[in-house]
């Protein structure tokens, strides 16, 4: 690793960030406006971050980019820069070099393995597959409890002489065939001229060489990792407005009924916030959730206020237990992150940028908006939002942004149940760029849907109205509402 090299590319991203890649707007355009400024002709929706949270780009870096909020303020586009370089980093264990300190047990050493050129994690077929894969994995009873001494994101690497919890996860992919044989009502087959035409697959786990005792029908899921782009947005979104979604929803007819996450007092402040981060809404702010507790949970980097080693005890008295040393695991650890490194990678995280929409002009993607809204996609992914006041990065505040998704967690039926049957809306913008960033296309929570066809024919409980309405389109139809996904 070169961090000097790595530096020195801040320009470059400055430079793109300043720079209009409108690639598919009408023609390929190349257009230089001011920060926050707005290429002409385009309407709201091609600013999905707002207009200081979106850059217009769709290389293979759209993904890694910082807001315009954040390239025009010197002192956070320095601490973006500077975060970047722990994303980057391939941690070690020895803690007295740079990137030292990874263990005694973790999950991987490079935030990069899990989130591929700054994107979500893709489907695997051996877990053992470091770069790309986002697997996470919980180790849980019928009901969804934690299994005691597993934690709530499985290790299977530990620095010897420790062995880790698991060994390994073997991952199954199985068929799946719905009571329609995998067929529209036009008898065309699901995937219909595609290699995988006529099919759709999910994924079962299970633990090698567990270390730790297993209760009778436990169950092993798996989640991938989410896109860290826009998180600081959704992180500006008022708690209140989120409720007040949910009553709305609560108050209208039909099977949509979204969940909004608990209330959650935060170490950082001491205050209430609402869960609203993770495939269940189990964290609530980026404080206190996805990016600063990963260096934590993942490379057990203990910090100031994380002292102590994200092990179980359960886990550290089976190394006693084995003959193993077990004084340097217990209590509290010298700190391996600097404050100022988690300052750093906050601002990082947040400051992503959303890349903007593309081709909402073209007839064909119009008539796919429309479809979306007509089979009423729109009452979980509700499309806009307008931020709150956000301190940490000043100028995602009072923005329009369009993230479609409500925020909110659905029931999604027993063929997708894993730790819970309950699912946070998935934000949609730029998931058509999920090719160029980090060369796949697979979505849903386990990655069971290799695209957006199988992703809507995996909705089911509350979403299955929205299922049929597809399923009942004619082909053009069904093509139409891709490109409209495709497009924002």
């Amino acid at each position: 690793m070169n961090p000097d090299g790595l530096r020195r590319k801040a320009p470059f991203i400055l430079l793109l960030t300043l720079t209009v890649v409108a690639v598919g707007f009408s023609a390929r355009l190349l257009a230089h406006v001011s920060l926050g400024g707005t290429p002409p002709g385009l309407s709201e929706e091609y600013f999905t971050g707002g207009r200081m949270g979106t850059v217009f780009d769709t290389t293979s870096r759209c993904l890694e980019l910082p807001s315009p909020a954040v390239a025009a303020n010197p002192k956070l586009n320095q601490q973006f820069n500077d975060g970047e370089l722990l994303f980057l980093a391939d941690f070690v264990t020895d803690p007295k070099v740079p990137y030292g300190g990874l263990g005694p047990v973790y999950i991987t050493n490079s935030c990069m393995n899990c989130h591929p050129n700054y994107g979500r994690g893709r489907r695997v077929d051996k877990f053992s597959t470091q770069f790309g894969n986002g697997y996470t994995v919980f180790v849980h009873t019928p009901d969804g409890k934690l299994v005691d001494g597993y934690m709530f994101m499985l290790q299977t690497k530990a620095v010897p002489p420790y062995k880790p919890p698991a060994r390994d996860v073997k991952i199954t992919w199985r068929n799946f065939v719905d009571q329609y044989g995998n067929r529209y009502p036009d008898g065309t087959r699901y995937n219909s001229g595609k290699p995988t035409e006529g099919t759709l697959i999910y994924p079962t786990a299970e633990l090698v060489d567990p270390l730790l005792p297993l209760p009778a029908g436990y169950k092993v899921s798996l989640e991938s990792t989410i896109g860290f782009y826009g998180s600081g947005l959704l992180d500006a979104i008022p708690d209140e407005d989120i409720i007040a979604e949910s009553k709305r929803q609560q108050a209208m007819p039909g099977s949509v009924k979204g969940r909004p996450g608990a209330w959650i007092v935060e170490p950082h402040d001491g205050k209430k916030h609402l869960g609203k981060f993770t495939y269940h809404n189990t964290r609530a702010t980026l404080q206190n959730g996805p990016g600063l507790n990963g260096m934590w949970n993942v490379f057990n980097l203990t910090r100031t206020d994380r002292p102590r080693l994200f092990a179980s005890s359960q886990w550290i008295a089976k190394q006693r237990e084995l003959g193993l040393d077990t004084a340097p695991l217990v209590g509290s650890q010298p700190h391996e992150l600097a404050q100022k490194d988690v300052d750093d990678l906050m601002v990082w995280s947040r400051g992503l940028a959303v890349p903007a929409a593309r081709n909402l002009h073209k007839p064909e993607v119009q008539r796919g908006r429309e479809l979306f809204q007509m089979m009423g996609c729109v009452q979980c992914h509700k499309p806009s939002w307008v931020t709150g006041d956000y301190p940490y990065i000043p100028a995602y505040g009072k923005q329009k942004i369009w993230p479609y998704t409500d925020m909110l967690t659905h029931d999604l039926g027993t063929m997708n149940h894993g730790v819970s049957r309950f699912f946070r809306t998935p934000p949609l913008w730029a998931r058509g760029l999920s090719r160029n960033a980090a060369d796949h296309t697979d979505l849903f929570h386990d990655r069971r849907a290799r695209d957006f066809e199988e992703a809507i024919l995996w909705h089911f409980g509350e979403a299955n109205f929205a299922r049929e309405m597809f399923r009942h389109l004619s082909a053009d139809k069904r093509k139409d509402v891709i490109r409209f996904l495709e497009s924002i």
